[in-house]
């Protein structure tokens, strides 16, 4: 086999204008047969890239020519047209053109200009809300593996879900992986029975619980990512700009419920055995959080419509802590 070269720095008073390396094999060897054969390999290599090269025909619009770029050319048939043969005999109807709602920041990543060459026109603005806006009721947050964990930690998207769901009926989380990489959150034998704090399967399992309207779709790449928007979009209005653009963290209305004020709201939703799907029927019956604290716990059965649900709120606000201390040592 062949020795170890080691260079060392020759002192300053001795160094020279040249410097020779020389190589030490074994004669006749299989080193020497590896090495010549890797040579003959990249010599003919650059010669067949040269011969290719010199008689290689460029496509008209790869020459740099013009402004033409395939990367961001369009298909044939737009998104919006549609042939139903029930219709006029397959007639192409008048159709509206889509649109998508693009948060300035999207342009990072290669979406937007692949919506853009399925025939689909973007609209870029400063979302505070969402990312991508298909309709005036889907609002879409997109979040990459790396993004989803640091965010799930920071409780960022848990904000971001309540903005959502304020203002939009329907709120899409979109979880986008990378084309090279597996198509899976965490690998099976990874995957808790019980529901953990420090989890990201469990994380994900309580968001869900806690916001029902919310979706979550998963893609394995933006391509797969630009073809679901498009089904998403079909048969539904247009987003409009100046809509998204007035919704913002700190907005005071709900399209659903003008008449509900978003802060108290928030804050109900965060006590014991209040749920999205109670939450509502509790605000119809009481006008503040003073006069909840009044109600017995039978009233506050009567209208959760559980028991269970009606105790655990009712002990939230009337039991101390010194007694609470108590129960769970009984227990």
């Amino acid at each position: 086999g062949m020795n170890d070269l080691r260079i060392t720095p020759a002192p300053p008073s001795r160094q020279c204008g040249e410097t020779k390396v020389y190589f030490l094999i074994y004669g006749g060897s299989t080193e020497e047969q590896r090495y010549l054969t890797t040579l003959r390999k990249e010599k003919e290599a650059f010669e067949q890239l040269i011969r290719e090269k010199a008689s290689m025909v460029i496509p008209k619009e790869r020459e740099g020519r013009d402004e033409t770029n395939l990367d961001l050319k369009r298909d044939a048939t737009p998104a919006n047209v549609s042939v139903d043969t029930r219709k006029a005999g397959g007639q192409i109807q008048k159709s509206v053109q889509q649109t998508i709602i693009v948060d300035m920041r999207e342009f990072r990543s290669e979406l937007p200009s692949l919506i853009h060459r399925r025939g689909i026109d973007i609209e870029p603005i400063t979302l505070e809300v969402g990312d991508y806006i298909l309709t005036p009721d889907i609002c879409v947050e997109r979040k990459s593996i790396s993004d989803l964990i640091g965010s799930l930690n920071n409780g960022r998207l848990y904000t971001q879900c309540v903005s959502m769901s304020r203002y939009y009926k329907r709120p899409i989380l979109l979880i986008e992986f990378d084309p090279d990489k597996s198509f899976s959150l965490t690998s099976r034998a990874s995957i808790h029975q019980e529901i953990s704090v420090n989890d990201i399967t469990s994380k994900l399992t309580l968001l869900t619980l806690h916001f029902p309207r919310l979706r979550i779709i998963w893609c394995p790449s933006p391509h797969a990512t630009a073809e679901l928007f498009e089904e998403l979009k079909q048969n539904r209005p247009q987003p409009v700009t100046a809509a998204a653009m007035a919704i913002t963290a700190d907005s005071d209305t709900i399209p659903e419920s003008d008449c509900y004020n978003p802060g108290p709201q928030d804050f109900l939703l965060k006590m014991p055995g209040v749920s999205a799907k109670n939450c509502r029927m509790l605000m119809n019956h009481i006008k503040s959080i003073a006069e909840l604290t009044t109600l017995s716990e039978d009233q506050l059965s009567v209208i959760l419509g559980n028991p269970k649900s009606a105790k655990q709120l009712y002990d939230f606000l009337h039991v101390t802590y010194s007694e609470a201390i108590a129960q769970g040592k009984t227990k």
